[in-house]
C-alpha cells in the first residue's frame, strides 16, 4: 500500500536472452481494488495479454506463501495453472527462509523473550529523541566503532533485520548500558522502564541468546542474500540451503556449546551481572507420584540442550522441511537432463513428455553433447571445479554456441533457466515506490507512478536517447515546437 492507501501489485517478467543469461524486468505497479486470488490473477492476465504476451508460454510464477497467492483452490497459482498446466508455481525462497528463522525464534521461549527484550531496547532509545540524545553522546566518545551507531528495529517481513539488530546491541553494548544507567538515575520519568531494561539486558540468558543467535544467524543470513540473486536456479538453491543445513549441524556441537557458556560465563562475572542458572520447576509431592528433580546436573547442561540444540534442531528441522516444498519431479528431472553425463530414463521420459520432445532425439541430444563435454572440458584450468555441473555443462553449450545444433536441450535450458525461485525483484521494485510517492505527491496518477518507476528500475538496462525524446515530446503539439 502506498502513501495514498491504494494496493499496488509489481510485476516482474523472467526471461532467458539468446546467450543464456537470465533477464528480470520490472513491467510496472498496477492499482488493484480487492486482494484475492480472483481479483489478482485476473489483473495478472490482463495485463500480460496487454503487453502482447500469450499466458500459455509462461512456463513459471513466483510468490510468497500468502493465502490468496498459493491457495489450493482459489489462489492465484491455482487459477493460472487452470489455464496453463506447464507454468509452475514456486514458493519464493527468500520467504520460505525468512518463514523459517521466524519460526525458529517463536518456538523457544528463552529465545523469543531475548528477541522481545531487544525490540524494547530499541524503541525505548530510538523512539524518543531525548534518550536518543543520551545514547548518542555516550557512542560519539568512542575511540573506535566498526558496527552500526543506532539500535535496529525487528521485524517479522524484512529479510536480515534480525542478525543487524543483533550486530548493533552487542557492538554498542557497554554504551547501552551506560546511557540505560544514566536515564535510570536521572529524574525522567522513563527511569522506571530504563531500570527495568538494564535488569533484563545485564542477565546471563539475554547475553547467551545474543551471542549464540549471531552465529546462526549469520550462517541464514548468507543464505538470505545468495536468495535474493536473480541469477540462482533450483538447483543452486538447494545445494545453497543443504551447505547451510550442514554448517548449522556441525554448529550443533559439545565444542561451540561449551565456547559460548565459557564466554558469556566470564564477560558476566567481570560484569557482576547475573549468572546461568536452571529454571524452577513445580515439583509434586512424592505422595502423589512426582518428587522427580531436574535432569540437568549444572546450569552449562541446561543451556546446551534446552536452549542452544533446541534452537538448532527447530530451524534445521524447519529449513529441510520448507525447502522441499518446490521439490516437483519435473524440477528434478530438468536438473538431471542438464547436468549428468547419463540422466536417468525416468528423467529424460518425463522430460519429453512434458514439455512435447521427442524422446529419442532428446536422447541422441545427450549423448552427443555428453561426448563433446567430456572431451572438451578435460583441458579447462582449475576454475571449473567451483561451478556447479550444470553450471558448467551451460557454460560450454554456450561457448560451443550449440543453440540451432542441440535445438532440443537448448529449449530445455532455457526452460529451466526461465522458472522463477525468487520475489527479490518485485520486493526490491517497492523501495523504488517509496522514493518515488512521497507525501508531496499523493495525488500522482497510478500511471504516472509505474512510468516513473520504469524508468528508475530499468535506468540501467538501456542508453537513452535524449534528442530523440525530446524530438517526439515537442512533436506532440504544434505550440510545444517553438520551444525546441
Amino acid at each position: 500500500m502506498d502513501l495514498s492507501r491504494h494496493e499496488q501489485v509489481a510485476l516482474i517478467v523472467r526471461y532467458v536472452n539468446q546467450s543464456f543469461e537470465i533477464q528480470e524486468r520490472f513491467i510496472g505497479f498496477y492499482r488493484t481494488l480487492q486482494t484475492d486470488g480472483a481479483s489478482l490473477a485476473t489483473l495478472i492476465k490482463s495485463t500480460l495479454s496487454a503487453l502482447g504476451l500469450d499466458i500459455s508460454a509462461l512456463r513459471g510464477q513466483c510468490y510468497d506463501g500468502a493465502a490468496n497467492m498459493r491457495g489450493p483452490y482459489k489462489g492465484v497459482a491455482t487459477r493460472i495453472l487452470s489455464e496453463n498446466p506447464l507454468a509452475y508455481y514456486v514458493h519464493c525462497y527468500a520467504h520460505i527462509l525468512n518463514l523459517c528463522v521466524v519460526d525458529m525464534v517463536s518456538c523457544i521461549p528463552v529465545v523469543r523473550n531475548a528477541f522481545g527484550i531487544l525490540q524494547a531496547l530499541r524503541n525505548f532509545i530510538e523512539v524518543s529523541s531525548k534518550r536518543h540524545a543520551v545514547f548518542e553522546k555516550i557512542t560519539s566518545q568512542k575511540t573506535y566503532s566498526a558496527g552500526p551507531a543506532t539500535l535496529k528495529s525487528l521485524s517479522d517481513t524484512r529479510w536480515n533485520c534480525r542478525v543487524e539488530a543483533i550486530r548493533a546491541v552487542l557492538e554498542n553494548f557497554d554504551e547501552m548500558v551506560q546511557a540505560l544507567n544514566e536515564i535510570a538515575h536521572g529524574g525522567s520519568k522513563a527511569g522506571t522502564e530504563a531500570y527495568a531494561l538494564l535488569r533484563n539486558v545485564q542477565d546471563f540468558n539475554f547475553l547467551y541468546c545474543m551471542f549464540f543467535m549471531r552465529r546462526v544467524l549469520m550462517q541464514t543470513n548468507h543464505l538470505s542474500k545468495f536468495l535474493q540473486s536473480k541469477d540462482f536456479t533450483y538447483q543452486t538453491a538447494m545445494a545453497m540451503a543443504k551447505s547451510t543445513v550442514s554448517v548449522l549441524k556441525e554448529m550443533r556441537s559439545d565444542d561451540f556449546a561449551s565456547q559460548t557458556f565459557n564466554h558469556v560465563n566470564e564477560l558476566c562475572q567481570k560484569n557482576g551481572y547475573s549468572g546461568p542458572c536452571v529454571p524452577r520447576k513445580p515439583v509434586i509431592p512424592t505422595k502423589l507420584g512426582g518428587g522427580v528433580k531436574s535432569s540437568f546436573e549444572k546450569p552449562e547442561d541446561y543451556y546446551r540442550t534446552e536452549i542452544l540444540y533446541s534452537t538448532l534442531d527447530t530451524l534445521i528441522e524447519e529449513v529441510e522441511d520448507r525447502f522441499s516444498e518446490n521439490d516437483l519431479f519435473i524440477f528434478k528431472s530438468l536438473a538431471d537432463v542438464l547436468s549428468s553425463e547419463s540422466p536417468s530414463d525416468e528423467s529424460v521420459g518425463a522430460v519429453s513428455t512434458t514439455y512435447s520432445i521427442d524422446q529419442e532425439d532428446l536422447n541422441s541430444e545427450i549423448n552427443l553433447f555428453s561426448r563433446m563435454f567430456k572431451d572438451g572440458i578435460a583441458d579447462k584450468s582449475n576454475e571449473e571445479e567451483e561451478r556447479t555441473q550444470l553450471e558448467k555443462r551451460l557454460r560450454f553449450f554456450r561457448e560451443m554456441a550449440l543453440r540451432d545444433t542441440l535445438p532440443n536441450l537448448s529449449k530445455l535450458y532455457v526452460l529451466y533457466l526461465t522458472i522463477p525461485v525468487t520475489t527479490a525483484s518485485a520486493e526490491r521494485s517497492f523501495s523504488s515506490l517509496r522514493q518515488l510517492k512521497t507525501y508531496l505527491r499523493t495525488t500522482m496518477t497510478d500511471a504516472r507512478v509505474s512510468n516513473l518507476a520504469i524508468l528508475q528500475i530499468e535506468k540501467g538496462g538501456h542508453a537513452v536517447n535524449i534528442l530523440d525524446v525530446v524530438t517526439r515530446f515537442a512533436s506532440r503539439k504544434d505550440r510545444r515546437l517553438q520551444f525546441f
